[in-house]
């Protein structure tokens, strides 16, 4: 059986500027939008070849950083990590969302 493993994703270099803004912890994440996604380029080549689903969790900063309000999170890694396992769960139960082919 196939798992979904979310990614979180950012759809522009602009966007992921602003994110990289809030970030608390935007040293831990790639430099460059070109080096983020290579990384993701890995990460979806290893997902693909386990057999498992790839699904985008696209990440705008200003929403994102409204839901981590909401939700007790800070906008850093766990903050990302609860946001990616959110929009994975709200797949499960509803099928709306992009997976990555």
């Amino acid at each position: 059986m196939s798992d979904i493993i979310g990614i979180a994703w950012f759809k522009d270099e602009a966007t992921y500027r602003r994110a990289l803004a809030i970030f608390i912890d935007s040293g831990k994440m790639p430099a460059s939008f070109e080096d983020w996604k290579a990384l993701v380029a890995r990460q979806l080549e290893l997902i693909k070849y386990s057999g498992n689903i790839a699904l985008r969790a696209d990440i705008d900063p200003k929403t994102f950083s409204a839901w981590c309000a909401s939700h007790g999170f800070k906008a850093n890694s766990q903050g990302r990590i609860a946001f990616v396992d959110h929009v994975v769960l709200e797949y499960r139960k509803t099928g709306e969302g992009t997976v990555i082919e």
